[in-house]
């Protein structure tokens, strides 16, 4: 009897554990990352029900916004042909706040919204830096209304150089003496009221383009030029962004800018394609489709750009992607073919508009004849670095000029990132105009900016526990599976030892050759 219920027994824990691995078994391949996917993705969409949505909303932490300006030590040398000579100064660190205003939610589980940044000058990480220090530097406006009239006509030159000479105050050479302040978002005054009949020409055609960098004063008699107070305050956009409620591996891409989809400025659909995010927001990775470049959309530069992966990496005791810009990322068209649709216009007199590796032309998205590129002309052509004297700061160096991010995989969240720029014009040699008859000529920095945070101690200990309890999330299946397996094994050991579930047959053929007579004796009876 004991041996009876013993052995119902055994079943009955046998028949447990087969459950108990076949729920385990689907837990492990279907069942836990369903549920812990889609538990990811409703707390990072972009939705009022979301965690991340508030945070997308308004950034709770300031982004780090870091100025480097070239200072200018040999301007009168340079003035009679002699290599300039450079000194970096920053950096000027400003606190960025961003905002976004929701304007709308589109059919295809889009958003639309605007972008406001508001910067504050950072005197305690600035150190010794003050806004009011002063500095000399190329005249970038000045420059660029030079170029463009010696692009389009080159003997009115002479003429536009006098009215510009009304334009700007103390204009001896094409070099700014102004407080950094001014430069940066204050902004330089500049003047429209004269006697010289090109001056009305030079106002005309500002007033008709208004580069972002040109604000008119308030008096309407002139304008205030500065590399970034369009930034400051003022809501850029719309912007129109994939939600991610639908497939969150699209969460964060940019669909459209200003009701556009393609960038119209390059005249070109490949040139001109808005891909990746605006860089406060990215998707999750899948590991099985890990991607090899991380893109982001600056409207700054009308175009978007990407960062290469490298690899995995620990930071702040969690694994992550790690991506940074690569020479193909700004590369000439003699590298990469397809970027032939970036060549425009020239800036140079001794190169065409399709420029030298590692720097992009800002005429066609600023109207004016800037060039960017990164820091110290990093990864760029060096031709370029030939052009300054050996004492100069012009010294590029991955450490302190690379772009890069390290991305969370599990959520998307930028654990540290970086982003730098550098803005420069062409200083031309021009007959015409005194103020550059003699100077030599060649791409010429004026300042480079870095913007970039990483997350505050507060969400990083937040994140790295979320990430601690989808690690005893993903271990529970695995355990009941152990488990099922250890019950199952010691339930059929049971049932085997009780004849519950036997083995071998018992009357098997040693038994027979055995005991040959028995089966004899019982056929001769019948």
């Amino acid at each position: 009897m004991v041996l009876k219920v013993f052995t119902k027994q055994s079943r009955v824990w046998f028949a447990v554990s087969l459950g108990l691995m076949i729920l385990a078994i689907a837990l492990v391949v279907w069942g836990a990352p369903y549920i812990i996917n889609r538990q990811i993705q409703k707390n990072i969409q972009i939705d009022n029900s979301s965690q991340m949505f508030e945070k997308w909303r308004k950034l709770p932490v300031p982004l780090d916004f870091k100025i480097y300006v070239f200072n200018v030590t040999n301007s009168e040398e340079i003035n009679n042909g002699e290599k300039p000579k450079l000194a970096e100064i920053g950096p000027y660190v400003y606190k960025e706040y961003r905002e976004k205003t929701i304007l709308g939610y589109g059919a295809n589980d889009t958003v639309k919204y605007m972008l406001k940044k508001t910067f504050y000058f950072a005197a305690n990480e600035s150190g010794s830096l003050s806004e009011d220090d002063d500095v000399v530097v190329v005249n970038l406006s000045y420059m660029a209304a030079l170029l463009a009239v010696n692009d389009l006509m080159p003997s009115f030159v002479g003429m536009v150089n006098q009215a510009l000479e009304e334009f700007f105050s103390n204009l001896t050479d094409p070099f700014l003496r102004v407080k950094v302040k001014d430069l940066f978002f204050d902004g330089i005054y500049l003047n429209c009221e004269g006697e010289s009949s090109g001056l009305g020409l030079v106002c005309g055609k500002i007033k008709a383009d208004m580069p972002p960098t040109m604000r008119p004063s308030e008096d309407g008699k002139g304008f205030y030029f500065s590399m970034f107070s369009h930034l400051n305050r003022t809501e850029s956009g719309p912007y129109e962004m994939i939600r991610g409620t639908e497939n969150v591996y699209d969460l964060g891409h940019i669909v459209s800018y200003k009701g556009k989809n393609v960038m119209s400025q390059w005249g070109d659909k490949y040139c001109g394609m808005l891909n990746g995010s605006d860089s406060s927001i990215f998707p999750p990775i899948n590991p099985n489709h890990v991607p090899k470049r991380l893109y982001t959309f600056e409207p700054d530069i009308c175009r978007s750009l990407y960062v290469s992966l490298v690899g995995k990496r620990n930071i702040f005791d969690l694994s992550s992607y790690y991506y940074e810009i690569s020479e193909s990322a700004l590369a000439a068209k003699s590298a990469v073919p397809a970027n032939k649709c970036f060549c425009r216009k020239n800036w140079s007199g001794s190169h065409d508009g399709c420029l030298l590796m590692g720097v992009i032309n800002l005429e066609p998205c600023q109207g004016a004849p800037a060039v960017a590129s990164l820091p110290h002309f990093y990864l760029a052509s060096e031709e370029l670095l030939q052009y300054f004297h050996p004492g100069s700061d012009i010294k590029p160096d991955k450490e302190k000029h690379n772009s890069y991010v390290y991305l969370d995989p599990v959520t998307g969240v930028v654990l540290k990132g970086v982003k730098r720029m550098q803005f420069n014009i062409e200083l031309r040699q021009l007959p015409g105009a005194p103020q550059v008859a003699n100077v030599p000529t060649g791409l010429f920095p004026l300042l480079w900016m870095e913007e970039g945070a990483e997350l505050p101690p507060s969400i990083l200990a937040d994140l790295q526990s979320s990430h601690a309890f989808l690690g005893h999330i993903r271990i529970v299946p695995w355990v009941i599976l152990v488990t099922a397996m250890i019950i199952a094994a010691i339930s059929t050991i049971a049932l085997v030892r009780s004849g519950g579930l036997p083995m071998w047959p018992k009357n098997n053929s040693v038994s027979f050759i055995l005991r040959p007579n028995v089966s004899a004796q019982g056929n001769k009876v019948q």
